[in-house]
This record gives C-alpha cells, structure tokens and sequence, in this order.
C-alpha cells in the first residue's frame, strides 16, 4: 500500500480571543508532500526554526494512502502525528480509517479527566476540560474476549483470527478523548489525541473554575 505525507502548519490568526477568551481563531497552511515522514519531519523542523513562521501553533503529518482514499477528513488517514510549534512531537495515531483499535498503553494517554488542555478543531483553538480518556490495552482486550465468546457460541466452534478481527467493533473512532466545552449544556467533543496539546497561555481564574465546574454536571 503506496502511502504519501502531508504536512500541516496551524497558525495562530491575529485578532481578539472569542467567547471571553476560551476561543482562539487559527488557520492551516498546506506546506507539501513527502515520500517518507523523516522527510516531512525534515523541513517541518526547518520551518519551525524560522521567524516568518513565528505565529505556529504546531504542525501535522498525516499519512495518506496514495489512490483510493475514500476519505476527506484531516484526521482519517492510516496515521497521524501532531507537534508542538518548535517541531517537538505532540502525540500520534497509528489507528487508521480502515483498522482496529485495540488501546492504548497508560504511557501513550498523556491528559486525565480533569485535565485543562488546548484543542485544536478546524479554524480554532478551545479551551476546554478532560471528561474521558481513549480506551486502554486491557479495556480493549475485554472486547476482543466477547467478540471471542459470542462468535463461539453462534459458530459453535473456535472462531479463526480472521473471524474475529472482522467482529471486533472498535476502530480509529475510539482512540479519542471526551471533553467538556467551555458553553455547557452537555457540550463535548470527541477528538483525537492529535487534536489535544497542553495549555500555550495563561488562564485566568473564573476559566479554570467555569471549565472543572462542568465535570460537576
């Protein structure tokens, strides 16, 4: 499977801080096609050491597979990987559109619930507060053992590998973290890790106590 990597710079755009400063508008510059990722890490790091690129906010490499994609999504791709604005990696998925997830390590989810992180959502940055973290190694392998027992019981013998990789239903869409928005009301998000970066700014005090109060709805 031929695949290609683009690269991605988010900007952040001049202007006031919107809805009493939980929102920051941003913008993304297309900046080529790689044939291996270290290439793309290459000149992203040459772009983060320049002055003209000082309003950077991070950068994404995204894996697309070459002739076929079936997808428009920035995120849906075979892997995706976010960094900081001075070319240090943020976190990365490996998940692609088409495969299963089955958990992370506790040392690859790097925000709790309670956390106050920075998500970046298309054309602006959120404050916003963790409510839930992508599923684990061991809470994915407990799926895999009902798939298992079910396809037992329906075949009436020891399902293949195969069998029940295709009944497993967890995908790309589960590597994805909960979180609470700034508006209340029940609203929440469910991006992926790439999507989430710590603060860059400061927070003011009625922020923090208007975002942990919604973990409290």
């Amino acid at each position: 499977m031929k695949t290609v990597f683009a690269l991605e710079r988010c900007y952040l755009e001049k202007g006031r801080l919107r809805e009493h400063g939980f929102v920051r508008p941003a913008g993304f510059d297309h900046m080529g096609y790689f044939s291996t990722r270290k290439k793309a890490e290459k000149f992203m790091r040459q772009c983060a050491s320049d002055s003209y690129y000082g309003d950077t906010y991070a950068f994404y490499i995204t894996e697309r597979v070459v002739d076929g994609v079936r997808f428009t999504t920035r995120f849906a791709c075979k892997s995706s990987y976010s960094y900081m604005a001075d070319g240090t990696l943020n976190d990365y998925t490996d998940v692609g559109s088409t495969a299963r997830y089955y958990g992370r390590t506790p040392d690859r989810i790097h925000f709790q619930p309670g956390d106050i992180v920075e998500m970046v959502a298309y054309d602006e940055i959120c404050l916003c507060i963790v409510a839930g973290t992508p599923r684990t190694v061991e809470e994915c392998q407990k799926y895999k053992e009902l798939c298992t027992e079910k396809l037992r019981k329906y075949l009436h013998r020891e399902p293949t590998k195969r069998e029940i990789a295709l009944d497993y239903p967890l995908d790309d869409t589960d590597d994805t973290y909960c979180v609470l928005l700034h508006y209340g009301d029940g609203a929440h998000e469910h991006p992926s890790p790439v999507s989430l970066f710590k603060t860059t700014r400061k927070i003011t005090k009625a922020q923090r106590e208007l975002l942990l109060s919604l973990r409290q709805k």
